[in-house]
């Protein structure tokens, strides 16, 4: 009974710690359990969830609450977390006879992919941005799901059948793992299940040992990596205080995780609130110094608060970890410029056309750092090309440079 009423409390502390009024949680509070306990009343809610040990804490109706209820305030359409609960035990029942077997980890891993996207439909989706990729009963009426909402519908699967399932986070991309005492097979959730080895994920995310990631999670770092998409999903919408919110829940089950400092920076950043998004950018890069992201929206933040020498010295790092990204190159360029080396500043605009020759931010530096410069016949030609990529130029600066435009040949005498 002991471990049953945990249960139950853990999703009561739940709903108190998303801070969601007004919600009543049918199918879980009729079962007529004891009276839940006083001793927690006033405590620290959240807190007292991340406290549970790992094995204590139930993924899969943790993760069904969250995404509804979170989810319902993020579309403004309520959803009951009994029916996804439902929905989901449909789909359980319907796997079980494939699992019966359970000696052969390939075996298994095979039914389960055979289960879900053949049996099942289920398609992978790549675009991020959309909640209903992740949202749990999104993806389970839709049979669609990017690479969380897919890798959570796993991990359900593997607490029902009691499967020794973890996810795997990369920057910006997780899947799932089978791992126990002799086995460790990858499943990459994006790709059907596919068995990708390592070595694939450390190189196309540029991966080191030094970086805190492509290891097994346990329960709460995956709550703690959901958690900071549904915060990514807020600040999409503008609603910054909710996005904040929900990463501060994020880092208390997963504080290993630089995305949640980043994004919390993005956040902050957004709200021209400069000091805070630093801290946040520096916590993250503490944690992975490689994170390239961090490091440029750092220097563009240093930069707006007119720290140029600081600002110079992340763009470059930042520059050096990506040098084909257009924007980081374009962000560098903006910082020599800045600090008042044009020169140096052209020489990276015209790195940047190289990778992406419309680029209209490097066309329209270009124009000021040629205006800048007092030559104002490149300046006029750079202006038109960033303008026919969709550029609105200064008034005054157009103004001057149409002194210097070359004279059509018919109109020439």
């Amino acid at each position: 009974m002991r471990g049953i009423f945990k249960t139950f409390l853990v999703l009561f502390i739940l709903v108190l710690f998303l801070g969601i009024p007004g919600i009543t949680v049918t199918g879980y509070a009729e079962s007529g359990l004891e009276p839940i306990n006083p001793e927690w009343a006033g405590v620290d809610t959240l807190a007292a969830l991340a406290r549970l040990p790992d094995g204590e804490i139930p993924i899969g109706k943790t993760l069904v609450m969250v995404s509804s209820l979170v989810g319902g305030d993020l579309t403004g359409v309520p959803v009951d977390p009994a029916a996804v609960e439902k929905e989901f035990n449909l789909l359980a029942e319907r796997v079980q006879p494939a699992l019966r077997d359970r000696s052969d980890p390939r075996k298994v891993i095979s039914a389960l992919n055979r289960f879900l996207f053949v049996e099942e439909g289920f398609t992978y989706d790549c675009v991020a941005g959309n909640p209903d990729n992740y949202l749990l009963d999104r993806v389970l009426a839709r049979k669609h799901g990017n690479c969380l909402g897919l890798s959570a519908l796993y991990l359900l699967l593997a607490e029902r059948f009691s499967l020794p399932l973890h996810g795997v986070y990369v920057p910006a991309h997780c899947f799932v793992r089978f791992e126990d005492a002799d086995v460790r097979i990858n499943i990459e959730t994006g790709e059907k299940g596919a068995d990708r080895k390592d070595d694939r994920y450390i190189r196309d995310f540029a991966l080191t040992e030094e970086r805190p990631y492509l290891r097994s999670l346990g329960k709460k770092e995956m709550l703690g990596v959901y958690l900071k998409s549904l915060g990514a999903a807020f600040s999409r919408k503008g609603r910054e205080d909710r996005a904040l919110r929900l990463y501060r829940e994020a880092a208390v089950f997963y504080p290993g995780l630089p995305d949640i400092y980043f994004n919390a920076g993005v956040s902050f950043q957004k709200r021209g609130m400069l000091d805070e998004a630093i801290d946040q950018y520096r916590r993250a890069l503490e944690l992975d110094p490689d994170l390239a992201v961090a490091r440029d929206n750092m220097g563009v933040a240093l930069a707006k608060q007119g720290r140029l020498p600081e600002a110079l010295a992340e763009a470059r790092k930042a520059a050096a970890l990506r040098p084909g990204n257009p924007a980081t190159r374009a962000n560098l360029a903006a910082t020599l410029c800045a600090n008042g080396m044009l020169e140096d500043g052209i020489r990276e605009y015209r790195r940047v056309l190289e990778i992406d020759p419309d680029n209209a931010r490097a066309l329209a530096g270009l124009t000021k750092a040629y205006y800048a410069r007092g030559e104002f016949h490149e300046a006029i030609v750079y202006c038109d090309r960033a303008m026919s990529c969709g550029w609105t130029p200064d008034p005054a600066l157009l103004g001057t440079l149409e002194k210097y435009r070359d004279p059509l040949p018919a109109s020439q005498p």
